[in-house]
């Protein structure tokens, strides 16, 4: 049982790799870097340098809406993004034939760990409709949705697993605001990836220059989300404020709003520094936790109507 336990901790942890291999794609404009699927110019293993491109590779390089030349690092940070996710699916098959085994008394966490499955295959298929569309704004954001399911999906397997589910106590009002908090952040999120799209296309306009100015002229959508920010982060501290008097959750509460900082401040660096590169995976990263670990105190969450507050 410790096996399956160890075994579902490390396929959590390694979704999220997929999705940091997956923002430092985008930060470094490497998307088409293998401009077919699923092979990368024809082979199973990229080229290393242009003198192993297939005689055809000119056919390739078409598809790249970039600069139609042949960039080493670019094909291999794909490639490995690729390899990454097919390692996922590979622990996601394992997975489910460890709970296959133990449907009886797991049933729950077997149904569970075929919904990861179903979800990494469809990810992994909706990868060649991305290269498809040559990186289209909504189907990088589609692929991200499905990266972002995936994670709450192992999120519960892994809390299920290890009988974690509703062992936290409070009372209905942090249930409530944490149900609202939770919308909360998909509506941000939501926007952010507006914001990310609307950066995407200035970026390709410049040729990925001048950083300075992806966000000089930013939409009415980044106004609003810069803004929102700050009610997001209020919200936490409330959030933080209030469960201290509910020992259990306190803690988790404090993680969530710690978490939320972190991310306004990367936030800001993105839009202050000219969108450094690394923080643009850091922040989509520092996203996706939040969402993560609020789900994680609602899995666990047992309310206790009779608990009252001093406020």
């Amino acid at each position: 049982m410790r096996f399956i336990k160890n075994w579902i901790l490390a396929t959590f942890i390694l979704t999220f790799l997929v999705i940091i291999a997956g923002g430092v794609v985008r930060t470094t404009q490497s998307g088409m870097g293998c401009p077919d699927w699923p092979h990368c110019f024809g082979k199973w293993i990229p080229p290393t340098n242009a003198s192993e491109l297939p005689p055809d590779f000119e056919k390739y390089l078409s598809k790249q809406d970039i600069d139609h030349s042949f960039n080493a690092l670019h094909t291999w940070i794909e490639y490995v993004n690729r390899l990454l996710g097919a390692l996922l699916g590979l622990f996601a098959l394992i997975q489910t034939a460890l709970l296959f085994l133990k449907r009886k008394t797991l049933r729950k966490p077997f149904f569970l760990s075929v919904g990861f499955l179903v979800i990494v295959i469809l990810t992994g298929l909706f990868g060649a409709i991305v290269v498809k569309l040559n990186l289209a704004n909504l189907s990088i954001s589609v692929h991200l949705l499905f990266a972002v399911i995936l994670i709450q999906i192992q999120l519960a397997l892994l809390l299920a697993i290890h009988a974690r589910t509703a062992s936290l106590i409070t009372d209905a009002k942090t249930k409530n605001l944490l149900w609202v908090f939770l919308a909360v952040l998909i509506i941000q999120s939501v926007m952010g990836t507006m914001v990310r799209m609307h950066v995407d296309d200035i970026s390709k306009m410049l040729d990925y220059q001048q950083r300075e100015k992806w966000l000089s002229d930013g939409p009415v959508v980044f106004l609003i989300h810069r803004s929102f920010s700050w009610i997001v982060l209020i919200f936490s501290l409330y959030l933080a404020w209030y469960g201290k008097l509910f020992p259990a959750v306190k803690k988790q509460i404090f993680v969530l709003a710690s978490v939320i900082l972190l991310s306004m401040i990367t936030g800001i660096v993105l839009s202050y520094a000219d969108m450094p590169k690394a923080a643009q995976p850091i922040h989509l990263l520092l996203a996706t936790f939040a969402i993560t670990q609020c789900f994680s105190i609602l899995f666990q969450i047992k309310s206790n109507n009779g608990v009252t507050s001093s406020n």
